[in-house]
């Protein structure tokens, strides 16, 4: 009689025990082509992340400007610019217009830690920086370090900054706070004549 009793329970239980294998096994799988176009929509995610501290270092504000999209957003120690002709301008009147021939001899950004998530034509993205400057000495110098929270977007067929927020860790500053705090002395010489550098 418990035989009985214990195959009846088992014989009631196995669709419930096998209800999530064969959930997973029905779920869809992404094609070849989606997996696809996921690593090369990431890939050129990650291509903007480092191109945005190469032209900033290189003062090529044009093409630091075009990363951005017709709406994107600029926010950070310099205040709120929309529009990449407003970026462009902004870093031109900050940071100076590059001389021809300009190689920048004093300071590099270095970008690292991208995590990038996907969603369609829309993307959102965290990154850090590390802002190394000229010693008196002519050593490399760490002098600013943070983090970039993005929103990016697919217009025209290409991925552009739809808003980036840049936030200070070491010294700390939050990039959400309208009330920014002073630069920190280790770059008043850069704030100078030759400006602030753009986080």
């Amino acid at each position: 009689m418990h035989i009985k009793h214990s195959l009846t329970a088992l014989a009631l239980l196995a669709p419930a025990l096998l209800a999530p294998g064969l959930s997973a096994a029905a779920a869809p799988k992404a094609s070849i082509e989606q997996r696809l176009q996921r690593m090369e929509d990431e890939s050129a995610i990650r291509r903007i992340l480092v191109q945005y501290g190469a032209f900033l270092d290189a003062k090529d504000f044009v093409s630091y400007a075009a990363l951005f999209a017709r709406e994107g957003e600029w926010i950070g120690g310099f205040g709120r610019f929309k529009g990449p002709a407003a970026i462009q301008k902004m870093l031109e009147e900050r940071l100076g217009k590059a001389e021809p021939g300009y190689i920048n001899k004093q300071s590099y950004h270095l970008m690292s830690n991208p995590l990038i998530e996907i969603n369609g034509d829309r993307a959102k993205a965290t990154s850090k920086y590390l802002f190394v400057m000229k010693s008196a000495d002519d050593k490399p110098i760490p002098t600013l370090a943070g983090r970039y929270v993005d929103d990016f977007v697919r217009e025209n067929g290409q991925w552009k900054v739809l808003r980036r927020v840049t936030h200070g860790v070491i010294p700390y500053r939050n990039g959400d706070d309208p009330v920014l705090p002073p630069p920190p002395a280790s770059i008043g010489p850069i704030m100078q004549g030759t400006g602030q550098p753009a986080r």
